[in-house]
């Protein structure tokens, strides 16, 4: 099945729009959402393999992080949705693993602004992050090309250990929000 383009599907979404204590208090589309630096909600999910490298997505030329490693997993919740309903819905619409609410542990929750001034937008977020419990293999991921670049995988010594160059590569709040409560998950595992 092929996916319609980002854009298009960015106009059309419904998506709820939250007050800072995470309470629904209204609707608005995507693309209004991010134009207008709107609060909503977003999930991250990771998934690592038996080695406990790390799963990393990287951004495609289309989207306003072209080139930046993101989460294994990343996207809104639709309208109603609550945070494991779109985790597991991502995760299946975005690796074709399907998992339970259950494989799913709840790292850290947080809110963060990015401002991607040359698109005009502004990703005003409530998200969190959760952690898939189960080690996966290359060939159980399925990548969707028009939303992805692949995925790609880095040690947790490598992500332990990150210069300020480095830290460049990934989305803004991945190496300070999120990795460190991935890695402290996998050195328990």
């Amino acid at each position: 099945m092929i996916k319609e383009s980002t854009e298009t599907r960015d106009n059309s979404e419904i998506i709820d729009i939250v007050d800072d204590n995470d309470v629904i208090i209204g609707l608005r589309k995507r693309d209004e959402v991010h134009r207008l630096g709107l609060l909503h909600r977003e999930v991250h999910v990771w998934l690592f393999d038996k080695e406990k490298n790390i799963y990393f997505q990287k951004s495609p030329a289309h989207k306003s992080s072209a080139g930046l490693m993101d989460a294994s997993i990343g996207g809104h919740l639709n309208q109603g949705e609550e945070y494991l309903e779109a985790a597991v819905r991502e995760t299946k619409e975005e690796s074709g693993l399907s998992i339970l609410e259950s494989d799913l542990i709840l790292l850290t929750k947080f809110t963060g602004i990015k401002k991607h001034e040359k698109f005009g937008r502004i990703n005003n977020f409530i998200r969190s992050v959760y952690v898939y419990k189960h080690p996966v293999s290359d060939g159980e991921l399925k990548a969707d090309p028009l939303e992805t670049d692949g995925f790609h995988k880095f040690s947790p010594d490598y992500l332990s250990n990150l210069s300020k160059e480095d830290e460049l590569l990934f989305h803004k709040f991945i190496p300070t929000h999120e990795l460190p409560f991935v890695l402290k998950y996998l050195q328990k595992i």
